[in-house]
């Protein structure tokens, strides 16, 4: 062999040489189960599995979060088995719980003679049954005081005037009837009704 073939020779050598190192590295690139990307796959897999246990432990902290805020302890107390019964009390607070689910215990008008000095005073009202969506707007002589609002179990605060006509209008009946609880700051009582949809229960406040 002269020197001209063994160069001829070496130059194939080293191209068939450089054409299967180019071939090895593109196999292990495209082959998902080369050991350099099985590597990266394991990798990757313990950087996401903090993240993924994270996301998990919020999951599961909300979920509880949302069964423990849709859960009401109703009063089962001589005294709020009395209030249910006599639509009213001054014996249970704002925001008393007294049933488990809506009931329509028909709607009534209050006439509240009292002897306050004070010009204005505060009413709570709020949703003694289920928080189902009920929405219901306070009025003063014929006015709204309000936009309406969804009743829920923690009570609304509003000021009113001692003396004048104070409205509870029911908008929406979120299923079994708009029931909801007011309760005045001037004779510290407790009234307990429903009002049905674009319908008022009114509440005289005379001295």
């Amino acid at each position: 062999m002269d020197k001209n073939q063994s160069n001829l020779k070496k130059k194939i050598d080293d191209a068939m040489v450089n054409s299967a190192s180019k071939q090895k590295k593109s196999f292990e690139n495209n082959d998902p189960f080369s050991e350099t990307k099985l590597e990266d796959k394991v990798n990757q897999k313990k950087k996401n599995k903090p993240l993924i246990l994270f996301g998990s432990i919020c999951l599961i902290l909300g979920i509880v979060g949302i069964s423990l805020a849709n859960t009401a302890t109703v009063d089962e107390s001589e005294t709020a088995k009395n209030a249910l019964q006599n639509k009213m009390s001054t014996g249970v607070s704002a925001g008393v719980i007294l049933l488990s689910s809506d009931e329509n215990i028909g709607a009534q008008d209050y006439t509240i003679t009292h002897s306050s000095s004070e010009k204005d005073t505060k009413i709570w009202v709020w949703d003694y049954a289920a928080e189902d969506g009920d929405y219901v707007q306070v009025l003063v002589d014929g006015k709204a005081i309000s936009e309406p609002f969804m009743i829920k179990h923690k009570p609304k605060v509003f000021t009113v005037p001692s003396v004048g006509t104070i409205q509870v209008k029911g908008i929406k009946d979120g299923g079994g009837g708009i029931t909801y609880a007011v309760r005045y700051e001037l004779n510290g009582t407790s009234y307990f009704n429903s009002a049905p949809e674009g319908e008022f229960n009114t509440y005289e406040l005379v001295k």
